[in-house]
């Protein structure tokens, strides 16, 4: 409900921002993906699970995030919306049509049917998008008195979704954040630097390239591991890099952000 046409049209004014930001997270995310699982000897359970976290959408905390670093919300929102109602197609290509070209797990893909599992996913992430957009253009004034009560429920809803996995994943997550919580690490610097990279090469101005990096880093792991559930099963052990990286990427921005903070005020003094 934070989505209105108005964040659509300032943003359409402006085509070549919202396209990078969309090749970023709709091509190049998943890319990263495939390159980690083809290039590092990791087995297909940690393959699976690097697939799933780089193929969702930005999490909706990433509007947030980029209202705090000074960037540009409206672009923000945008682009949490778009990935999100495209989801529904893209993540079921990567996930029944890709990766089993890429990855020998037969025993979990015969089942994975790609129109169910679009129909499933159309459900989850696109409707809801158009219903919000729906009712904040209808009841805006209702919309603006219940949205901070929702930004805490959402929050919260969040941290059960994230705790609940890590609880059904436990056994899993305890040995991969010995064994594997580096190789999530460096997924995630991996990421961080593709897109500060690419939004630097195209010289785009501070705000636009604060939302896009924050957009490509902040994953939906919450969304990860609901798809996962629904494709791969529970307590399978697929879920646990999403968990994983769900914690790492907002201590990750959190120890950014202190910085930038604490550079910003040595400099003025």
């Amino acid at each position: 409900m934070s989505v209105s046409i108005k964040n659509f049209i300032k943003v359409f004014k402006n085509l070549k921002v919202l396209f990078i930001g969309l090749f970023l997270q709709i091509l190049i995310l998943p890319s990263i993906g495939f390159l980690f699982i083809i290039f590092l000897p990791i087995v297909s359970v940690l393959k699976l699970g690097i697939i799933l976290i780089t193929c969702v959408p930005s999490a909706a905390s990433s509007n947030y995030l980029t209202k705090l670093a000074g960037g540009n919300v409206a672009l923000s929102v945008s682009l949490t919306a778009i990935t999100a109602c495209l989801s529904f197609i893209t993540i079921p290509f990567i996930l029944a049509v890709i990766v089993p070209v890429m990855i020998d797990v037969p025993n979990i893909f015969q089942e994975l049917n790609f129109l169910k599992f679009s129909i499933d996913l159309l459900f989850i992430t696109t409707i809801p998008v158009f219903l919000g957009i729906f009712i904040n253009t209808k009841f805006p004034i209702f919309v603006k008195e219940i949205n901070k009560f929702y930004s805490i429920f959402s929050l919260l809803l969040f941290s059960i979704v994230i705790f609940a996995a890590w609880f059904s994943e436990w056994s899993a997550i305890f040995i991969l954040y010995k064994s594997v919580g580096i190789l999530v690490l460096l997924l995630a610097i991996v990421i961080l630097i593709s897109s500060y990279t690419l939004v630097t090469i195209l010289n785009l101005n501070e705000a636009d390239k604060k939302a896009i990096i924050i957009e490509s880093f902040i994953q939906n792991a919450a969304m990860a591991i609901i798809i996962g559930g629904v494709a791969f099963g529970e307590k399978s052990g697929y879920l646990a890099i999403a968990a994983l990286y769900a914690l790492l990427q907002y201590k990750i921005i959190l120890i950014l952000w202190g910085a930038n903070k604490f550079f910003n005020k040595f400099n003025k003094t």
